[in-house]
């Protein structure tokens, strides 16, 4: 006759199964240790990691106000310039594809303006800190503006496709600078025809499929204009932007309008800048040449128009002539739109003997003339080097090519 079977303790048996669970963990994490690998979450594939350990950080940037400048001084409304970031690298490891926000804002935002941002990737030395300069071509309101610079610091939930680096400490990676804008002097030129008048240029482009659309501006008037209108319209379309600073006389800008779905083949479209009655828009003398109508369709080669420029001087041997002995008269065509003054021209003969003298007034898509005495120059016979807007010239012109800029003339 057998006894009852005696029955577990079942605090015993509770006890011992935490042990048991902990020897399975220790024999499964020592045998795996040597093959297993952690995946690193940053950076993306592709660029290079940087050696990090719990200890020490990965990289150590730098950056306060004392290191953030502007040129050139005082930023005028309209016009573009430049900020210089000096970035220090104190982890003495070099560091590349370090990301650099650029933002500046105004202080109390108006319509027609929007904020200026930048993002953009430097690689740091390990020796020595690096200077960035990054150009600044945005419509800012005159007045009191904030300059904000973060280095390997982007803000709180921003999306972007640049990563940032790991950094222990990140107080000093950022700079905020007061920027004060000095309002858009709405300047006068008395070289051409005293009148307010702004017109659509040739070569207004619409293509079907984008999303924007290309509007030149031509200024005939002798005042300047800032931060004007340019309106798109069509069917179930409209579309807005303002331009930049246009100078008088001649000058142009180039207008991308944004507009609010993709063009369609064939459409037509309206076009206009500073619209009459436009509220807080420009007074005109003409208002009749401010717009104009367009088609979308794919532009062919041959109708693409080159990029206007402001100054493009040019001298052909039939522009010279000598209407008396020791005068010459010389012609000056501008293939820009812009009326220049005072345009520098230099004459050089055979000896190497010069005279300097200037245009007074060469038309934009015109012509100036003016009669030059050069006695000291004159030899029978011999031959001259006319130079109109040369290179490092006083008071020459800003000029991209200048391979039509000289001339010869022989002596009569």
């Amino acid at each position: 006759m057998t006894g009852p079977t005696p029955r577990k303790n079942p605090a015993v048996r509770l006890g011992l199964l935490p042990l048991a669970l902990l020897g399975v963990f220790l024999v499964v994490t020592c045998g795996s240790r040597e093959q297993s690998t952690p995946t690193p979450l940053w950076p993306p594939s592709g660029r290079i990691q940087p050696t990090a350990s719990p200890d020490v950080p990965s990289v150590q940037v730098s950056l306060t106000p004392k290191d953030v400048s502007i040129r050139p001084l005082p930023v005028q409304a309209g016009y573009p310039f430049t900020v210089t970031l000096v970035i220090h690298n104190d982890g003495g490891a070099p560091t590349p594809d370090l990301p650099v926000m650029v933002y500046i804002a105004p202080e109390l935002e108006t319509i027609g303006y929007s904020p200026f941002m930048e993002v953009l990737t430097v690689t740091l030395p390990s020796t020595r800190p690096v200077s960035l300069e990054v150009p600044v071509r945005w419509n800012l309101a005159g007045g009191e503006n904030r300059l904000w610079v973060q280095v390997n610091r982007l803000p709180k939930g921003w999306l972007s496709d640049t990563p940032t680096w790991p950094e222990e400490v990140t107080s000093d990676n950022s700079a905020l600078v007061e920027l004060t804008v000095q309002p858009f002097d709405a300047y006068r030129s008395d070289l051409c025809s005293g009148r307010v008048d702004l017109e659509i240029d040739t070569g207004v482009v619409a293509q079907p499929g984008s999303e924007r659309v290309r509007v030149p501006i031509y200024n005939a008037g002798n005042q300047a204009a800032y931060n004007l209108p340019v309106v798109v319209s069509g069917q179930d379309l409209s579309g807005i932007a303002y331009a930049p600073a246009i100078p008088p006389c001649g000058g142009t800008a180039e207008v991308w309008v944004p507009v609010d779905r993709p063009l369609i083949v064939g459409e037509s479209i309206a076009v206009s800048v500073n619209p009459e009655g436009w509220e807080g828009g420009l007074a005109e003398d003409d208002f009749t040449n401010n717009g104009a109508s367009a088609q979308v369709a794919r532009p062919a080669p041959e109708s693409i128009l080159p990029e206007p420029v402001d100054y493009d001087f040019a001298l052909t041997p039939q522009d010279v002539e000598s209407p008396a002995q020791w005068l010459l008269l010389v012609t000056v065509h501008n293939l820009g739109t812009r009326y220049a003054a005072k345009v520098p021209i230099r004459i050089e003969n055979q000896a190497g003997r010069k005279v300097n003298d200037v245009i007074p007034l060469v038309q934009g898509n015109g012509t100036g003339v003016a009669a030059i005495r050069v006695g000291t120059l004159w030899t029978r016979g011999g031959t001259l080097t006319l130079t109109v807007n040369p290179t490092g010239a006083r008071g020459g012109l800003p000029e991209s090519d200048r391979s039509n800029n000289v001339t010869t003339f022989t002596l009569p």
